[in-house]
């Protein structure tokens, strides 16, 4: 039961992954990154599915109500990217994501929750659990 769950939930994760990058070999400029202690970004296509929604919008909230004063002063931020616009590929290329991901930064710490948060993504609860140990492996 528990293998056929996992089974399952990767072959959703791969499908909504691969059904929502779509970004037909357009250039997209140059964009800073984020200035703040803690980043999270969130890098997606123009193209995406009610899975990549949910990852977009728990993840902002939880980031917002988990941080509300990190966030005020600055220190955290939520960024989410269209990787077809102008002004992400700098973004994209310094942190190495190609495609969909959600991604925590501070300094040279990078952690990748990509997969996590998809399974997370109509599971709030569980959007701030990876979310929080994200920000924890980054700090600590």
């Amino acid at each position: 039961m528990k293998i056929s769950f996992t089974f399952a939930a990767l072959v959703l994760l791969l499908s909504c992954i691969s059904s929502c990058g779509n970004n037909d070999g357009k250039k997209v400029a140059s964009r800073g990154i984020s200035t703040a202690s803690v980043s999270i970004y969130y890098f997606h296509f123009t193209k995406r599915c009610a899975t990549c929604l949910a990852v977009e919008e728990n993840a902002r909230k939880t980031v917002e109500e988990m941080f509300p004063n990190e966030v005020r002063a600055g220190d955290y931020s939520f960024e989410s990217l269209n990787l077809e616009e102008a002004g992400t590929r700098e973004v994209a290329d310094k942190l190495a994501m190609g495609g969909q991901s959600l991604v925590i930064v501070h300094g040279n710490k990078k952690i990748d929750i990509t997969g996590a948060a998809w399974l997370a993504a109509h599971d709030p609860e569980k959007m701030k659990a990876e979310i929080k140990s994200g920000v924890d492996k980054v700090l600590f």
